[in-house]
């Protein structure tokens, strides 16, 4: 089995970018959101840091607005990550029909490049999946 390079993750970079363009739309530091902010964080958690930790006193506009950092991450990660996928001719690592720990490997997801759909062993729901990403699927 091959190695799977590195998948690309929300970088200080991807977060600045992000944060820069937030920034603009509430008049505000792009440098004091990305060092608050955390991937998967929404705008409520974002802005109660900045009141905290910065000294920020965040209006409800200005949160609503905070709230497109994590959207724009999580797009500039995805994006990232349909290009390393591209580069990389990255290839499933085990078969679809495999068991992995997680369960059985039904398929290959076509939203988030390189991962599987897993139905897990004992659930009923023909509907429910799990996502395992190729480089942490293990056979069991």
């Amino acid at each position: 089995m091959s190695e799977i390079p590195k998948r690309p993750s929300a970088s200080k970079e991807i977060i600045l970018a992000a944060a820069q363009i937030v920034a603009t739309k509430i008049n505000a530091d792009a440098e004091t959101i990305a060092q608050h902010f955390q991937p998967h964080m929404d705008g409520y958690d974002l802005a109660k840091e900045l009141d905290k930790w910065a000294g920020w006193d965040t209006t409800r506009d200005e949160m609503e607005s905070l709230d497109e950092v994590g959207h724009l991450v999580d797009e500039a990660v995805r994006d990232a990550e349909k290009a390393w996928f591209a580069e990389n001719d990255i290839q499933p690592p085990v078969p679809v029909g495999t068991r992995i720990k997680e369960g059985l490997i039904t398929g290959i997801y076509d939203y988030s490049p390189a991962s599987y759909l897993v139905k897990e062993d004992g659930c009923l729901d023909d509907s429910r999946h799990r996502i395992v990403r190729f480089e942490n699927a293990v056979a069991a």
